[in-house]
């Protein structure tokens, strides 16, 4: 029988529903973020995104007497992580989404595994396998061939590397959140503070630097976007996130970024209109074959003995 360190690292049941669930909640949150941002300002866009994802969380801790931290160095982290996983990342790609489809911006979003493992090698926290290795590569090939039209698209350079850097900061928080934050504190503790600090550093940026959306103006779709994104694509999504980080790992967890696109797109060609060519899906097979070639063989991550140091 695998020990308790094997089944936290392994997706069970329970894990792949929890994933497929959190994917279809930020596959949609693109398609929020492509009609929201039609009519509100993107920075906006974030602080209401965050504002009512933080009053979800905040009833979630009271159905569940669960506290919020209690220490400033606790808050301190959550701020951090907050400013790495929700205010810079969020506010980069409702900004690209501007310019780019949300198909695309979603299809970008598959480099947070590879960012992922590649800063949780450095830093001790996960290891290489070669399974992992070759299902990472093939699922990247496959973002590659869905995006290379897009790329070579005039005007979207920068749109394309504000997504990049999306990327690179969720990989950082997902490590820093797993090595910093995890252990004595309930994974519903993280999530509230985490996204209460992300609204009030998006709320006050909001209203020194961007325009104040015209609330008459507001189409209802405009404002079932926003409320979606912040009470499914923040709120519920986060309770799930922080529950998967802490069963499976970040890396693991960062898979979710494969699934993701596969929604965005869909629901970019049934909602949007977006182009879906057969380039789209011979690239959505190759991203599909990636996750299941990574998922072969786990290894054990060193986390496990990082959370038993005294802190």
């Amino acid at each position: 029988m695998p020990d308790a360190t094997t089944r936290l690292e392994r997706y069970g049941a329970a894990e792949v529903v929890l994933l497929l669930v959190l994917a279809s909640m930020w596959g949609l949150s693109f398609l929020f973020v492509e009609v929201a941002v039609t009519s509100v300002a993107p920075l906006w866009i974030v602080s209401i995104r965050t504002a009512i994802g933080g009053l979800v969380l905040l009833v979630a801790t009271l159905v569940t007497r669960t506290r919020l931290p209690r220490t400033w160095t606790t808050w301190r982290h959550l701020a951090v992580l907050a400013v790495l996983n929700n205010a810079v990342p969020w506010t980069a790609i409702a900004w690209a989404q501007q310019t780019i489809p949300s198909g695309l911006t979603a299809l970008l979003m598959a480099l947070v595994p590879t960012s992922t493992l590649a800063i949780s090698v450095l830093v001790g926290l996960e290891r290489f396998t070669l399974a992992r290795l070759i299902g990472l590569i093939v699922s990247l090939s496959g973002v590659v061939a869905i995006v290379l039209d897009d790329i070579s698209s005039p005007g979207r350079i920068l749109s394309i590397a504000a997504v990049v850097l999306a990327t690179m900061l969720y990989a950082l928080s997902g490590v820093y959140a797993k090595r910093i934050l995890q252990g004595p504190l309930p994974p519903l503790t993280i999530a509230t503070g985490q996204v209460l600090c992300a609204s009030a550093v998006t709320m006050t940026l909001s209203l020194l630097f961007a325009p104040i959306p015209d609330v008459g103006s507001l189409t209802w779709s405009v404002i079932a976007s926003l409320g979606s994104l912040g009470v499914f694509g923040t709120g519920v999504a986060y309770i799930i996130l922080y529950a998967l980080i802490d069963r499976v790992g970040p890396t693991n967890t960062s898979l979710v970024a494969y699934l993701i696109p596969v929604v965005a797109v869909i629901a970019g060609v049934a909602v949007l209109g977006e182009r879906l060519g057969l380039r789209v899906l011979v690239g959505g097979g190759l991203v599909i074959a990636g996750i299941w070639l990574s998922q072969r063989t786990w290894t054990p991550s060193t986390i496990d003995h990082l959370e038993q140091r005294p802190r």
